[in-house]
């Protein structure tokens, strides 16, 4: 029996949706304790007397935590499981969360900042993993795309929430409702997550079979009277494959990609409403651009999730990024005009998000699974270098006197560059081998 052919092949269970609702809840929570350092930085400022130089670090270094945890934590989870990371990941978020609630200085806060960007690190590396292993192939693009909204909506959410908060309590109370929010969370994985049935197979702990038996039946599929035959050990399967051979070629191709996207992306998100505003629209008008691009955002994934079920995660992110690009252009050209700038916004907003999402989708899939959650948790690593320079090589550029048109025309040739990476890159073998099998059971 091929395990993975069987959850292809079937309807996908309530017990599956639950398990992609589970990480659905966690990076909403993510997004949360992420975004949080923007809406508690003008009470900091107040209240600690920072400087601009020491605000823009502590809003910076959750992205620096993120970066190390995607590189060196998520890959943790192909040697001691998916479900185990994400546990261990949530508590550290837990403890650096509350612990941020108690300092007394930037530098403490920074520290605690770190923290949490590593837990989180490792968990926006390693859930699209678990989506994806849970979900039959025809819907797993629409899976990663609904998870995908979790991010900005929590952050949206967390803004809500703060601004209420604060206008009682003050800045610590936003950092321990987002400890509180994530210890539910680590306990509903304790309680209710499987581990991920393709670690199980490949990697076969102790307990394997029993683990696998009490999953299987939950998502309508028969129990085993053993465990499959390990997948062979090749050049592309082996746990130390993600940088050599082929494995290779996808981890700088995909990495590359990665990097374009996200330093468009949090340009685009950073930068908009600033830029709008230099460009001669009001303070306000600036701000209804920068939530315009995040409206679009959301509006992308959803139409993004719809068509993932006819249409391959690779076209989809190839077209989104060619979107993305001929989107700046027509920015470049939209600044100063309120109408169509808003509408340039939006279409910004659309294309990033959904080559985000596109790619987000597709990683999964370039890799075996003895390395997947090593080589996403990589190519992750490698995009949030993009996202921390992007929005400082921004900065010094407009302090160099470029106009803002030309910093949205600096990201149309790159962005194109990241469709052609994804276009060529090879999927492994055995995916192909699938899709061939499945066409030619079809003819």
């Amino acid at each position: 029996m091929n395990i993975r052919e069987s959850i292809d092949n079937a309807p996908m269970s309530r017990y599956q949706m639950m398990v992609v609702g589970i990480c659905l809840a966690i990076v909403l929570s993510e997004g949360y304790d992420l975004l949080l350092m923007a809406f508690a930085a003008p009470e900091l400022e107040t209240e600690w007397g920072l400087s601009g130089a020491q605000t823009g670090v502590l809003l910076s270094s959750a992205l620096v935590g993120m970066a190390v945890g995607s590189a060196l934590i998520a890959p943790l989870a192909d040697r001691i499981g998916r479900r185990r990371l994400t546990l261990y990941c949530l508590i550290a978020v837990v403890v650096a969360m509350g612990a941020a609630a108690a300092t007394t200085n930037a530098v403490q806060l920074g520290a605690c900042r770190v923290v949490t960007g590593l837990g989180i690190g490792g968990l926006v590396a390693s859930l699209p993993v678990i989506t994806a292993e849970f979900s039959p192939r025809r819907r797993r693009g629409t899976m990663i795309a609904i998870y995908t909204c979790g991010l900005p909506l929590g952050g949206v959410i967390g803004g809500v929430v703060v601004s209420s908060v604060m206008d009682t309590f003050s800045w610590r109370a936003s950092f321990v409702i987002g400890a509180m929010l994530t210890l539910v969370l680590a306990v509903v994985v304790w309680a209710k997550m499987p581990e991920s049935i393709d670690y199980l197979v490949a990697r076969r702990p102790a307990g394997a079979l029993d683990e696998l038996n009490a999953t299987l039946p939950k998502m309508g599929l028969e129990p085993l009277s053993a465990l499959p035959e390990p997948e062979i050990v090749t050049e592309e399967t082996s746990s130390q494959s993600f940088l050599s051979g082929r494995n290779g070629v996808r981890t700088v191709l995909l990495g590359l990609a990665f990097f374009i996207m996200m330093a468009a992306f949090y340009f685009a998100t950073s930068w908009t409403p600033k830029l709008l505003q230099e460009s001669g629209l009001s303070a306000g008008q600036g701000v209804s651009g920068g939530m315009l691009l995040n409206l679009g955002g959301v509006a992308a994934t959803l139409v993004f999730s719809l068509l993932a079920v006819v249409v391959s995660s690779r076209k989809l992110a190839v077209a989104a990024l060619i979107g993305a690009s001929i989107a700046f252009v027509a920015m470049s050209t939209a600044l100063g005009s309120l109408a169509t700038a808003l509408i340039a916004a939006i279409a910004v907003g659309v294309f990033v998000n959904a080559s985000a999402t596109g790619l987000y989708a597709l990683a999964p899939d370039c890799y075996p699974t003895a390395v997947r959650a090593t080589g996403v948790g990589w190519v992750s690593a490698v995009g949030r270098l993009g996202a921390i320079l992007s929005p400082t090589l921004a900065g010094i550029l407009l302090d160099r006197d470029w106009s803002p048109s030309s910093l949205f025309l600096l990201f149309a040739i790159p962005l194109l560059i990241g469709a052609v990476l994804v276009a060529v890159i090879s999927l492994p073998t055995t995916d192909r081998a699938r899709s061939g099998a499945r066409r030619a059971a079809q003819a």
